[in-house]
Formats: C-alpha cells, structure tokens, sequence
C-alpha cells in the first residue's frame, strides 16, 4: 500500500467499508497476532514493525467511529468462521487470535474522532499549557466566558469606573450605530459579543487600528466630502446652472453628511447633473471632480470606519472577558473546544513536542486513516500534520477519504480544499513521493434507477460552461467576474467525475418523482408544502412502506419542526431531534413541574402544569377533576397560593395524590422524590411508550446527584441551565417518520427520501472580518459593501447549498420524492439550478422515473408498532394488541395482583390512605423545624462576612470599599439579613477595618480564595485565603467572636497539610487568624502560636512587614 493515498468516495460509493478493509490489511501488516500489541512508544518492534495500536483511524462523528470500531470486530469475527473480507490474507486461526487480542484490550482500538485526538494531546500537556488538570472542552465560547462577564459587570456596579466608562461606550454604539431599540440590554449586550468571542479567543484581532485614529479618519473623510460639495454647489450656483431634482438630492445629501451612493458621484462630465446639459465651465468642471473624489472615498470608506468605531468597544469588551479567561486559565475548569487544536498544534511544534506527545500517549501512531477529510477545518490538519510528517518519516502512511461534492460544513470550519492540498504540501510529498489517488466507482446503496437519475443530474456540473450557469443563477447582479469564476471551478473540481456505476448485482428498479409547487410568497409555499407531503405520504408512501422507512430532510430544525407539527395533527408518527430533547417531553415536563412545586409551593405555574398534566389529571383517584374545567376555576378563584385554594376544593385528592409528597419535599432528594412519584401513580405502566424518556430523566437526576446537586433549588437551577443538552438515543424499531436536517443525515440512508423544499438561498449572517483600507486595520461586519470578502463568502455558501442538493438526493435507496418549490418572481435559489440540471438531463418536471419496487408485507412487529403508533399512549386496547396467548394471561394475571398499578374502574386498586414516600424506610422521630434553615441566626454572621469579604475589592478608600462590599452581601446572601443598624453597622466596621492595613490589598489580589487541600485521610479541607509570600505561604482564616482553640487546630491542619505535600520548605508555612470582632491578629505555626496583635507586620517575617 502507498504512504499516501487518497481515495475519493461519492455517496453510497462504501467508504466506510474501504477504510475498515485498510484499518485492516494494516492489522495484518502489524505482525501475527501472538506477538501484536499496543506497542509502547518508547519500545521499538523487531523487524521496525508497528504495533497494532499504532493504526489510527479517525472519524467525524462518534457515531461514525463507534460503527467502524463494531465493522473492524464484525469482520474478523467472520474471517474466524471461515468467511474473510475480500484481498485479506487472513486464516481463520489468526482472525480468532486477532479477535481475542483486540477484545481483551478495546482501549487500543484506536478508532477516534479528531477532535478527541487531539483533546488527549492536550490534556496530557495540560501542565506545560498551564491548564487545569482536570478541563472540561466545552462547545460553546460563550458558556465558558459569560460568567467572567458577570463579574465585569459586579466591577462597574460596585463603582470601576473604567468598566462604567466601557459599558457606557458599548451601549451608545448599541444605540447609535446600530439603531439598537428596545430596555433587553443584557440579552443585547451577549448578542453583541456572541459574534466576536471566538475571534478575539483565537487572538485574530489584536492588531487593529487604535478607536483615536479611526475617529480621525472618518472626521477628515466626512469634513472633506462635505466641504467640496458645498464648494460644488457654489460654483454651479454661481454659473447660474440648475441641477436635475435627483442630481440635487445626491448632491446635497453628501453636504449634510449622509454616506449615500448615487450614479451622479461618478459621471464623467459635470454637465450631467444640470438641466439640458449645458456646458460648463472649468472652475465647475474642477470643483465636481473634486466633489466626486471626495464622495467617493466617503461611500467607500465612511460605512466602514463608522462600523469600525461602533464596534471597537464591544471588542475592547471581549478582549477584557478573554484577558480574565488567560488569567485564570490554571484555575479554569473548562475550556473552550476552539483552542484545543492550536493548543495541540502548539505543543506538537514545539521542541521535540511529537516524540513527547506520542511517548505521553502511549502509541507511535504510524498510520493514519481518516474519513470525511473535506469537512476537516484548516486548524485541526495544521494540528494533525506534525504527527502525519513524523509517521511518514519512520515509513508509515496517510489514507484520506473523503467527497468534495459532499462538503457541507463550511460553515463550521471544514475546508473542502485540504482534500487535493494534501498532493500539493511539498513538506510531506518529499517524504512518500509516491502517492497513489482512488475513486470507488460503484453505488452500493441506491436502486439502478436512483442512481442513473442522480448521474443525470448532477454529471453536467462537472462542465465547466454549466458550473458557471449555475454560478450565475446563484449569485447576485454585480458580483465581482473573477469570484464567479473562482465559484464556478471549485463546482468543477467537486463534481469531476460524479458519473457512478451500479454493481453487476445491483438492485433494479427504483422510483424518482419530482413534483413542482409555486406559491405567491413564502407563507403559502410551506403551507402548500406540508399539504402536499401529507397527500404524498398517505396516498403513495403508506401503502407501500413502514413510516421507519421514511426520511424527510430538510434545511433547517425550524423546518423540521414545522413538518413534525404537521405530521403530529395528520396522526402520523413522527420524530425529530427536537423530538427527542428530554426537555420537550410532556412527562418529563411535568415531572420538573412538580420538583418546582415542591421548591417553591407558591410557583402558581409549576402547580397547574402539575395538576393539569395527564399523569395527575388521568389517574384513577383524580377522577373528579376529569370533568372539571381547572382552568377555569383557577381564573375565577381568589386568596393565597393556588395549591391552597386545590387543597380546599379537593381536600382527598390533595391527602391522597400531594400531600405525602409536600409534607417530604425537605426530606428527599430530587431522584428519591421523582422515583416515588412515578410510583405512586403508575407511571411506568400507564405510559410504557415513554420509557426511554423517563428511564433517561432518572439517569440525569441520578447524575445530578452524584456531583452534589441533592436538593431541590440546586437540580433545577442546573437543569434550567443544561436541559437543552439532554436528549435520548434515536430509537431503532419506532415506526415513525424521521425527519431531520440535511446536515444531520450525513452519512445515513433510507428506503424513501423526501425532500419538500428545493430552493435553498445563501444565508449572510453577522461575520466580522478584518480588512485592511487606507493602511488601517478594521474589524467591520462583512456586508455588502465590504466588496471582496462578502461576495467570496457569499459563493461558498452557494457552492454549499449546491453540495446539500446532492446529499440529499443521494440518501434514497428505493424511494426519492422531491417537492421542487419556489415563489413567484423568486430568483437565486437552488431550485433555480436544479431546472437547468433538469433541462440539461432531459428531464422536465413534473416527472416520474422508475416504479415503486416490489413490497413484502410488513413484518408483524412493524404492524404493531404501526398501531401501536396510532393508539392513544397507555391506552388498554394498544396493550392488549401487543401480547397474545399465554402472555396475554400472564400479564393480566399479573396486573390483576399489582396493587400499585390499579385499573380505572376498580377502586379496590387504589393505594392505602396512609402511603407516605420512602414508606420502606425505618420510621425515625426526628424533630425538625422547616424555618430553621430560612432565617439568619447568630452562627450564620460568620457567613455574611465571608462572603463579604471575597467580594471587597480595595481601592484605597476603607469606607466607601466597605460600604460595598457590605451591600454586595446584603444583595446576594443566601437568606434575608435582618434589617438591624447594630448588625449591619458591626459588619461595615469589621470590613473597614480589614480593608485599611497595608497588606489587604495585596492578599486579595494575588491570594487565591476557598483553595482546597485534601488531608490524609480523604478529607476535603477549604482555606479562606492562600498567599504566597516570599518566605513561604500565608493561610488567612477570617473568624469572628472569641478566639477558641479550635480556630488554632484547624490552622495547624492546614499548615501540615501544605508542608505534606511538598509545597514549601519544612517549617516556612504560617496561618493568621484574623478576629475581625477584636480587631486582632494572631500567628499560628507547626508547634505554636503568638498572643493576639493589633498589626500583623508585628507577628510576620521582615520582609513582609518591609512590603
């Protein structure tokens, strides 16, 4: 096999299946499997060989490697019974041994994504990065630098004013420059930065021109427009010349300022903008040529300095939110998933950075397979690179597979380009100059007809004369010849060579139908869509398929979910990913429904969606609600919370269904509440349907738990916070129509493929770029008048929406239906180019090619599921029709003796009066007052003060600092303090105090607050304040009332604790006691401790007291 070979794989070509026939042959290579194993990167084979896990393969998806990792076992399990994988040089004795080698360390498999590949270079330099040991990647920038955002923020409400100064500036950008409306101005404020984050992390704005130049710039541009206009003007007054009514308009708009292009800024003669043309003298000649120059530069340059001006503030914003990220990195428990390939790439181009990296790792990593190369971002190869050069210099190899045509993830970084740059990188070509380029031919998946049909259509774009009809029709009036060209040879490279082949035992048959819909505006097409496909899918795809077999794509989840809403009143099953978010499930709904009623029992909200919720509403000892218009009653009844007003109304359903619940909601934790309310009614029996749901929404109240989140308040902040991440896997045997993104179906197949909207437009969002004008620097939004980069990104997203016509025509295997949609007068849409794609093919639409094939009758778990589908959720007859015989007696039987899951009509079933959660668990007698825990008692002013203290920032004005910290605490203590002047007066005094010696300032800059250390034993241990001095560090422990020998204890502790762990010199570690009652000091060392002082340079080293 070549060191490098790329191999380009149309859809359906069975890439998946070449890169596990190569993963493989390179298996084989390794050596017999006796002597194979994950070699050590610091031990050498004999003979030079790699070890097996030296092979890596790397995928886009986890999916993607989880189905090639289960391939990769599959076919060696079958070359072990005698059936081996085509060119394989396999016995089935060696198969066998590979199969027991490989399954008794899976861990070396290494068939991972890129992104988790090089999470793990990263993380293994995490100490030379200077990160966290223990980082999390987290997706979203913004998730990881809002809450430094916030502290901003606390900085200029506690009085900073350089961030007042910066947020005033921000705001008045918002409001000036970018005509921002509206009182939302902390939802304004991240949208502003959303759009900037990610640049500023990765440091591609720090060279812009300084705001002063800027504002210079634009004033000389405004001021010099303006004066020639009015000299303009003059001159023309003068000559006794009158302007056009337009020419005027354009003139006189750019004397008052007013950046507007008009075609009288530019004509030739000055004669042009009068009546009658007359001629004109020079001095006018002269004075509009002046004028037109000057109003050139403003139209050009004006929009973008004072884009440039609007938005320097918000960058200054970000650039600060980033400073305090870099600055706190160490501390940081996650980090943005953005920096982890320059951090990879930085650590592998460093000094002898790949042999460490591999040595960290474990592996040589010799040869390298990876899938879906167009879609890897410029950032991941420059970090994966290193290790390719270094794999190709010790004879190892580099297979790519990939599909330019199917490249559609611009949008997030992918580089369809990388995929033919690889031949062109001179560094790793001298290396293995013999590179070798496949291209599978044969279509494994569609039908002969399918096949032949798509051959048709997208064959020409190969061409270059209709690659750049199509580019035409996409692209606006105006944009630039030389991108239109550029556009139109990227479609060229992409598409070379679609033509595909069917195998000798290709299916035949297939059926491809292409309807046409023209609607008035985009309003009626999507209503004259979903009508359509619902005909479509009664009339001609349910007489002949399950609806698993079914597939809807789509562009966008808001059009998923517009068909899925649809779908959902046609009574066809349906499922999306919205669909499976954990979040949107009604059971799941009311479950938080009722853990929010039991935090907070006046959450009126919380209590009806509880109460109006089925399963409350639908349980056999709520019958008397069922007639009962809740809704109603609760509008017209009055006084107090609504749970008391239901408690009165219907006292036996509250004692029976609520009231064991309400009177426990301290005692339990949020997963033992939800466990024994879904026991209590039945709910697994009642709504078996929904058990993926509800197993998953006890999986994360059980996650919940274990990372300390046991209590109400704390799970519901949490879940309203991560909620929308949580989604269940996709069932296998639902018989429901999928209906999903473009994007989303990368990769996958079904039966039949709709799709019900062709006509895809680039879509510009609000990209800021750099550009460079007049020698400055400016980060602007790339809009149209920006030129060059706006029509550039414009083509991509053209050239894109190209390549997601073609993915998703190449899902279908026997069954493709497309809705060829537009409005009219519409122009520029994708629909646009399928007519002449259509046209080019011989093909005229309305259309139908091929036949339905042959269907079998549905397998009887599909019917089930099928009626199931269509019966109400937990409904008596959909059980019943889903078991027969003797395990339909079984069940009944069982039913019958199941106390707690009670039929409807029999009151026998009913639970016992007297059930109480958690009934299982001895009784104790515990007293317990449930206010105790919400008012402030004496012991929790030690508290206050602490928290005080974490937020005192110190300016050199112990008052005023006080008096701020000290409302910080009143404004964000966990309970109400009490509004007592001796209270509040003893607390200002206290942090006045602290706050005015010398060394305060100090410690609460540089000292890290609430550090942790861990004794011994196990045990948790927190310090209020670590320092580190000169001598040795500092542990700060704020107490207030009397000191206590305890206080003395616990310092010690700590003190042994840093010694333990070799953090500093034996007997360098110091504690300070610090009374802020008293007023006082005091040391404590390993062996003693001093009397109390008032000033602690008394009791610390000389050069302390020196600082």
């Amino acid at each position: 096999m070549k060191h490098l070979r790329q191999v380009k794989a149309s859809a359906g070509s069975g890439k998946t299946y070449e890169l596990t026939h190569c993963f493989l042959q390179r298996l084989v290579q390794s050596g017999p499997p006796a002597s194979a194993s994950a070699s050590s990167a610091c031990v050498l084979l004999p003979g030079g060989r790699c070890g097996w896990g030296d092979i890596l393969a790397i995928t886009f998806t986890n999916a993607a490697a989880t189905e090639m990792r289960d391939r990769v076992i599959r076919q060696l399990k079958s070359a072990a019974l005698g059936q081996p994988l085509g060119g394989l040089a396999l016995s089935p004795e060696q198969a066998s041994r590979w199969v027991d080698v490989i399954m008794r360390d899976m861990g070396a498999l290494n068939i991972r994504t890129i992104d988790s590949l090089l999470h793990l270079i990263v993380r293994a330099a995490a100490l030379e990065l200077d990160l966290h040991p223990d980082f999390q990647p987290v997706f979203a920038t913004e998730e990881v630098l809002t809450p430094y955002l916030d502290v901003l923020l606390e900085r200029a409400w506690q009085g900073d004013e350089t961030m007042r100064s910066l947020l005033r500036e921000v705001y008045r950008a918002m409001a000036w420059r970018e005509n921002s409306t509206g009182f939302l101005a902390g939802e304004k404020l991240l949208n502003q930065l959303r759009g900037l984050l990610d640049d500023v992390l990765l440091g591609r704005f720090e060279d812009i021109s300084p705001t002063e130049t800027l504002h210079k710039r634009l004033s000389e541009v405004e001021s010099l427009a303006v004066t020639h206009a009015n000299i303009f003007l003059s001159a023309a007054a003068a000559s006794g010349l009158s302007f056009s009514k337009n020419a005027l308009a354009a003139v006189e708009a750019i004397a008052a300022g007013q950046c507007k292009t008009s075609a009288y800024l530019s004509k030739a003669s000055a004669s042009d903008l009068f009546l009658k043309k007359p001629v004109v003298s020079d001095e006018v000649q002269k004075a509009y040529e002046a004028f037109a120059r000057a109003a050139g530069v403003l139209v050009d340059t004006a929009p973008l300095l004072r884009q440039a001006v609007g938005l320097a503030p918000v960058l200054l914003l970000a650039r600060t939110l980033v400073q305090a990220f870099v600055q706190n990195q160490r501390q940081e428990g996650s980090l943005p998933g953005l920096l982890i390939p320059h951090m990879a790439r930085q650590v592998l181009e460093s000094d002898n950075g790949v042999p460490e990296a591999l040595c960290r790792m474990g592996s040589r990593l010799t040869h390298f397979l990876v899938d879906e190369f167009q879609d890897t971002s410029r950032e991941q190869w420059y970090a994966l690179r290193p290790l390719v050069e270094e794999a190709l210099s010790r004879g190892g190899s580099l297979t790519w597979v990939g599909d330019v045509k199917q490249s559609i993830y611009g949008w997030r970084g992918g580089e369809p380009e990388l995929f033919d740059g690889v031949f062109d990188d001179a560094g790793l070509t001298a290396l293995a100059p013999d590179g070798q380029r496949d291209n599978l031919p044969y279509n494994w998946r569609s039908r002969r007809e399918i096949v032949q049909h798509n051959n048709g259509i997208f064959g020409p774009l190969g061409q270059p004369d209709m690659a750049a009809k199509v580019m035409a029709a996409l692209l606006p009036t105006g944009t630039p010849p030389e991108i239109c060209g550029q556009a139109a040879q990227g479609l060229v490279r992409a598409f070379a060579g679609t033509e595909q082949q069917c195998p000798e035992n290709a299916r035949e048959g297939g059926l491809v139908r292409v309807e046409t819909i023209l609607s008035v505006d985009a309003e009626a097409l999507g209503e004259d869509v979903l009508e359509r496909l619902c005909t479509l899918l009664h009339e001609d795809v349910e007489p002949h398929h399950t609806w698993a077999d079914v597939l809807i794509l789509v562009r966008s989840n808001g059009k998923a979910t517009l068909v899925a809403d649809r779908l959902i009143r046609e009574n066809i099953p349906v499922i999306t990913e919205n669909s499976l978010r954990l979040a949107a499930h009604p059971l799941v709904v009311q479950a938080v429904a009722l853990l929010s009623f039991l935090d907070n029992p006046e959450d009126d909200i919380a209590f009806m969606s509880l109460v109006c919720g089925s399963i409350f509403r639908e349980h056999p000892e709520a019958a008397a609600l069922a007639q009962e218009d809740i809704a109603g009653w609760c509008a017209a009844s009055r006084g107090g919370p609504l749970f008391q007003r239901f408690k009165k109304r219907w006292p036996e359903i509250w004692q029976r269904l609520l009231a064991p619940f309400h009177s426990q909601s301290g005692l339990m934790t949020p997963y033992d509440m939800t466990l024994e309310w879904f026991a209590r009614l039945d709910v697994e029996r009642r709504y078996p349907e929904a058990e993926t749901f509800l197993r998953r929404f006890m999986e994360v109240l059980h996650s919940a738990e274990e990372k300390g989140l046991a209590t109400l308040p704390t799970f519901l902040e949490h879940w309203r916070a991560k909620s929308g991440e949580e989604k269940v896997p996709m069932p296998e045997n639902m018989d429901a129509v999928r209906v999903m993104t473009i994007h989303k179906s990368k990769g996958l197949e079904a039966p039949v493929v709709i799709v019900p909207w062709t006509d895809l437009r680039a879509r510009m969002g609000n990209e800021t770029v750099m550009v460079e004008r007049e020698g400055l620097r400016l980060a602007v939004g790339n809009r149209k008048h920006l030129g060059a980069p706006y029509h550039q990104e414009l083509a991509r997203q053209c050239r894109e929406n190209v390549h997601l016509l073609y993915v998703a025509f190449t899902r279908a295997r026997d069954a493709l239906y497309v809705l060829r949609t537009s409005t009219v007068g519409g122009r520029g849409s994708t629909s646009d180019v399928l007519d002449m794609l259509m046209e080019e093919a011989g093909f005229t639409a309305p259309y139908t090619v091929g036949e339905e094939p042959a269907t079998h009758d549905a397998a009887p778990a599909a019917k089930a599921a099928k009626a199931s589908a269509a019966a109400p959720w937990g409904s008596k007859a959909e059980a019943a029709e889903s078991l027969e015989g003797e395990e339909a007696a079984a069940s009944a039987d069982t039913a019958q003796g199941n106390a707690m899951a009670p039929d409807a009509g029999d009151s026998a079933g009913f639970a016992d009066p007297a059930w109480r959660p958690m009934q299982w668990l001895p009784r104790l007698k515990i007293f317990r007052n449930p206010l105790a825990g919400f008012s402030f008692r004496a012991e929790d002013r030690g508290s206050f003060l602490h928290l005080c203290l974490e937020h005192l920032h110190i300016t050199g004005n112990p008052q005023a600092d006080a008096q701020a910290a000290l409302n910080f605490g009143l404004g964000h203590f966990s309970l109400p303090v009490p509004d007592e002047a001796a209270l509040r007066e003893n607390a200002a005094a206290a942090l006045q105090w602290f706050a005015s010696q010398p060394q305060a300032a100090r410690w609460l800059q540089t000292g890290w607050p609430e550090h942790s250390l861990m004794d011994a034993e196990g045990h948790l241990l927190r310090m209020d304040l670590l320092v580190h001095e000169p001598w040795g560090p500092l542990v700060l422990d704020y107490k207030s009332g009397q000191p206590e020998a305890d206080h003395v204890a616990q310092l010690q502790t700590y003190l042994a604790c840093l010694e333990a762990g070799n953090d500093c010199a034996p007997g360098s570690a110091r504690g300070l006691l610090v009374y802020l009652d008293l007023r006082r000091f005091q040391l404590v060392e390993a062996h003693g401790v001093s009397a109390l002082a008032e000033r602690c340079s008394d009791l610390l080293p000389a050069t302390e007291a020196q600082a």
